[in-house]
């Protein structure tokens, strides 16, 4: 058996490893871009499972390759120091978190970001090399810009239960963002094709991604691409790359541009083709409308974000904390400004990285992280100033375009956040890179100074190469397949909630609880399960954990039904009013509060809490539910004309042949009966056709 072992890793060459590894990246790419299992419909799930997955096998690969050759090669730039100091800086910031696997997920991701860019420039010497990663990125953009036409017209074969755009990447917004990163690229290899027959192909994948761009009316990437535009009009004239614009090229663009005109035509103006509710001008328009809810919200966010970094200015609060941190902040926020209430969210995301960046890791994390960026511009801009030939400028100026679109896109959304988008840029960023530095040259700074391992005989060598890969075994269970099977697990239970079938749902969302302890979302979904089940004491238990690993309304309000139902009022009216705290706008959590006080006979506080439903939604479907329950207190507390005025408001509203239409014309005549005996006489304001 062991010279089995030793002829197979006599076969294994050098070549073997960079082989391994390219292949490895590209399939990583696909995967992220083009997997998705609907059994964990939430895309990013299946993206992190995906990026933790490739990078532990890739990582193992290099493990091995440093066991046989005994080399390891390192590529020195200008962007080395700064990340270096950022991946400490994203490490010190874990220190203060105060639960560490709060922080974890999101620091995991990013240094699979950050490995995957070193292992690009350390990996990709050769022209052949770099060319195939950006025919990978024309296949990946192809397919998920003819997914995105195919859901918009209605022929979507796997995914039509979701009723909007997700293509394989999982939002309008992120479609838009990763097509807008290649739409510069493919843009200049068009112009540098030569060959008329490929230029066509050029051409139509151009025009498939403009067209997915104008379906998924994404105000953000307009915006990008409209400043993106004007930093290419700059960079033309700066380092004169008027190569582009030849006869031949001249003739192409017209057409390109009156493509581009008629497809904004078609998505401009009500047609067959156009099936969006609005049209991209009416769209574009709402950009500047005050009420907009979308712009509303994300200024509160960026308001909100801005009380945190104020609080931790230098350091921040830590990696992955802005999520646990955001409702309270915001809700300290709504005391004072209460316009922005009826924008109010749960945000996970600050939707602008660099706030999120500056609240978790403080102005030094922000600044070393815009260093990485001006580093890697000013690299960029080295190269142009050089006299490299039209054609390599070119194409590093289609390069560091994408790059640009995806900075600037970055001010408005999260795409760091989305590994699809993540693993893309660093990609991008790497291959860019790699370029400035002319590949096809030998490598250098072999080594690196350290130390050659050795090892006595080949045997001691088989045995450190099975125990990496047992190592590689386990390091992928634990941090890549034991949470992505707790979360399938999770999703099966709550398509049984759903149904309210909450005993089949049970066993599921135990089964991942136990193989991921640190999830809010599933401890808080298998403590909800337990307080529909009746099991309060288990209930109390899985909820009070979850509040260290998620902050969210809806767990303190389950709470507080779980106390109200034990009959600890006081413990229940604390986690209500907490919940109500965190969201203003939560009209159960008023409706359950009102109920307990009124349980106690506490009528004055009722009506205060159940008359906040109709502030905030005065025009909602269940509104004659409430107003028949105002009714109700007010007939407890004597007051029958006030009572009565309820309660013709909720028979005027009921729907026809609803339940309670009955109990509420029978109150009205109990009022009507005692009115003729005591000799009252009421107004009736309200009649009901």
């Amino acid at each position: 058996m062991g010279k089995i072992f030793i002829m197979g890793f006599n076969i294994i060459k050098k070549p073997f490893y960079k082989k391994n590894i390219l292949s490895c990246l590209k399939i990583l790419i696909l995967f992220i871009i083009l997997f998705v299992n609907k059994q964990v419909y939430t895309f990013r799930v299946n993206q992190e499972m995906i990026l933790k997955l490739f990078i532990i096998i890739i990582l193992t690969l290099l493990i091995i390759k440093y066991l046989e050759t005994k080399e390891i090669s390192r590529y020195r730039n200008r962007l080395n120091l700064p990340i270096s100091l950022f991946v400490l800086m994203m490490s010190i910031s874990l220190l203060r978190v105060k639960v560490l696997s709060v922080g974890l997920g999101d620091y995991e991701i990013f240094i699979s970001y950050f490995l995957l860019y070193f292992l690009i420039i350390n990996n990709v010497d050769k022209k052949e090399q770099f060319d195939s990663f950006i025919k990978l990125f024309y296949l990946t953009s192809f397919l998920v810009s003819l997914y995105t036409l195919m859901q918009y017209y209605g022929f979507d074969p796997y995914l039509k239960y979701f009723h909007s755009l997700t293509s394989t990447i999982g939002q309008k917004n992120w479609i838009s963002n990763y097509i807008g990163m290649f739409f510069p690229v493919t843009l200049i290899y068009f112009l540098l094709e030569d060959i008329k027959k490929n230029k066509i192909v050029y051409y139509i994948l151009l025009s498939i991604l403009y067209a997915t761009m104008m379906i998924c009316q994404s105000r953000g990437i307009w915006i990008s691409i409209a400043f993106t535009i004007l930093i290419g009009i700059f960079l033309i004239y700066r380092f004169k790359l008027f190569a582009l614009f030849n006869k031949e090229n001249q003739k192409w663009l017209v057409v390109l541009i009156i493509t581009f005109m008629i497809i904004t035509i078609i998505y401009s103006t009500d047609n067959p083709l156009n099936k969006s509710a609005i049209t991209v001008s009416q769209r574009a328009v709402s950009t500047f409308n005050e009420q907009d809810p979308s712009i509303n919200t994300r200024l509160l966010m960026w308001k909100t974000t801005f009380e945190m970094i104020r609080d931790k200015p230098i350091f921040g609060s830590g990696i992955g904390t802005f999520k646990m941190n955001y409702l309270n902040y915001q809700a300290e926020f709504l005391k004072n400004n209460p316009y922005y209430i009826r924008y109010s969210v749960k945000a996970g995301e600050a939707h602008n990285e660099y706030l999120q960046m500056w609240a978790e890791l403080g102005i030094i994390g922000l600044g070393i992280f815009i260093g990485v960026i001006l580093m890697l511009y000013s690299l960029i801009l080295d190269y142009l100033k050089k006299n490299n030939t039209d054609q390599d400028k070119i194409i590093v100026f289609g390069l560091v375009l994408g790059i640009t679109c995806f900075l600037i896109h970055s001010l408005f959304t999260f795409p760091l956040y989305v590994p699809a988008l993540g693993v893309t840029f660093f990609t991008l960023v790497g291959l860019t890179v790699i370029y400035t530095r002319k590949i096809n040259l030998p490598k250098t700074d072999s080594n690196n100074g350290l130390k050659e391992l050795k090892l006595k005989n080949k045997v001691k060598k088989i045995a450190l190469t099975i125990l990496v890969l047992v190592f590689m075994i386990g390091a992928i269970n634990l941090v890549a397949v034991k949470s992505y099977i707790a979360k399938i697990k999770y999703f099966n239970g709550m398509r049984h909630n759903v149904d309210g079938n909450y005993k089949e749902a049970l066993p599921y969302l135990e089964q991942a609880a136990s193989l991921y302890p640190y999830n809010g979302r599933i401890l808080h979904a298998l403590g909800t399960t337990y307080y529909n089940l009746g099991i309060l004491n288990k209930a109390e238990e899985i909820l009070h954990r979850t509040t260290e690993y998620l902050i969210d309304a809806k767990t303190f309000y389950n709470l507080g039904l779980v106390y109200s139902q034990a009959g600890l009022y006081s413990k229940a009216e604390e986690k209500f009013k907490y919940a109500l705290y965190l969201n203003p706008k939560y009209d159960k959590a008023y409706h359950e509060l009102g109920y307990l006080y009124f349980t106690q006979g506490k009528y004055d506080d009722t009506i205060e809490q159940w008359n906040k439903i109709l502030e905030i939604e005065p025009d909602f479907p269940n509104k004659y539910i409430v107003l028949n329950n105002l009714g109700i207190v007010y007939n407890k507390k004597e007051m029958p004309e006030k009572a009565l005025e309820y309660f013709l408001q909720a028979l005027y509203l009921v729907p026809e042949g609803d339940p309670i239409e009955k109990e509420i014309e029978e109150e009205i005549n109990k009022i009507y009966k005692s009115s003729l005996e005591n000799k009252i006489i009421f107004r009736f304001p309200f009649s009901r056709e």
